[in-house]
């Protein structure tokens, strides 16, 4: 046999080599899709999402949602001044009909000069046993918009109580 230098280096076959060690305290990266098969979140986190995405989908009652979608739209159109600010009277809170004419006519609705505002998709989210917080996206020629706000259901039937415009 012949004899090695000191500093010589053998070359091993690849499956005599030994695997390289982790350093301590570090962990092998965890793939995302076998985490969602394994359930790995525990059993209250689990029960907790999806009873929170059930009781949505449960206590939004038709009324409500229909009452949203005309008063948004109703709200668009006095906006644009297509409508008198007076024929939300029936369907907004008396502070918001007086809001919402000071922006009429101060002409600061956004972005109104790019055309008619038109309603494009709502959401209702609970928020309190005769409330519901909403959102609307809404188009202006090819900019879409937002608005925000609350409908409450009072004696006299759903209204309006708070709106948010962008």
């Amino acid at each position: 046999m012949p004899s090695e230098s000191p500093g010589a280096v053998s070359a091993a076959p690849a499956s005599t080599c030994a695997p390289a060690e982790t350093p301590a305290g570090c962990r092998p990266r965890i793939d995302r899709k076998s985490l969602r098969a394994n359930r790995s979140a525990p059993a209250g986190i689990r029960r907790a999402h999806r009873a929170a995405h059930t009781a949505d989908d449960r206590t939004e009652p038709s009324e409500a949602r229909e009452f949203a979608g005309r008063a948004i739209r109703i709200l668009l159109e006095v906006l644009d001044r297509r409508r008198p600010v007076a024929q939300l009277n029936s369907l907004c809170a008396s502070a918001l009909v007086h809001t919402v004419g000071v922006v009429v006519a101060g002409d600061h609705a956004p972005s109104r000069t790019l055309g008619a505002a038109v309603l494009t998709k709502f959401r209702l989210f609970p928020a309190g046993d005769h409330a519901f917080e909403l959102i609307a996206m809404y188009q202006r020629g090819p900019r879409r918009l937002a608005l925000a706000g609350r409908v409450e259901h009072t004696a006299t039937g759903w209204k309006l109580t708070a709106l948010r415009l962008t």
